[in-house]
């Protein structure tokens, strides 16, 4: 039994936030680019800075209609904004990873694979480092999204020698974090300190 998200509210300050309640959390990093885009109803836009009007209310508001129907993820020019479903969604299966493989932006609809794969080409092809930075509240599922991320590389690499050792040098890792400890806060009794 689900209950429904309560409705969101544009707040007054300059930067987009949603209120921190379980079904609006939100992992948001927003800049000072943004773009503007029209207040009508949703046009299916993947990438908010392409429409023509932008205010604090239309991005909720978008964000909103976008999740209503299962699509957590949303672009805001090169920015990925997720909305934490706080339910499973089946959209982090094998057949979702092979749609992300080498693919644009453009290709294909937002989502964290989408962020994997274009840092996987900026390294492999572009020979650059690469970070990902996921910024959001407690309990808006950082962790999850960079699992998701590490995932997805892990799957581009294959499962050849390259992609083995990576896992590895993940799994071996691994402890180091957990050594550091987990926090209890308001959202999250085992918040990670290093998602």
């Amino acid at each position: 039994h689900t209950v429904p998200p309560p409705p969101l509210r544009a707040p007054v300050s300059a930067a987009p936030s949603l209120p921190p309640t379980p079904s609006a959390s939100a992992q948001l990093r927003l800049s000072c680019r943004l773009a503007t885009m029209d207040g009508g109803s949703m046009d299916n836009s993947n990438d908010l800075a392409t429409l023509s009007r932008l205010d604090d209310q239309i991005l909720v508001d978008r964000l909103r209609e976008r999740y209503n129907v299962d699509k957590i993820y949303t672009y805001i020019g090169d920015i990925l904004v997720a909305v934490n479903p706080f339910r499973k969604i089946d959209i982090y299966n094998e057949k979702t990873m092979k749609l992300y493989n080498k693919k644009t932006k453009s290709e294909a609809p937002p989502h964290i694979f989408a962020v994997s794969d274009a840092c996987y080409a900026g390294i492999m092809f572009d020979h650059r480092d690469q970070c990902c930075v996921v910024s959001g509240e407690s309990g808006a599922g950082k962790t999850e999204s960079a699992k998701f991320i590490v995932k997805q590389i892990i799957e581009l690499c294959g499962t050849g020698h390259t992609g083995s050792t990576l896992e590895q040098k993940i799994l071996d890792v691994n402890p180091l974090l957990e050594a550091f400890g987990n926090a209890k806060t308001l959202m999250n009794d085992n918040s990670s300190r290093f998602g």
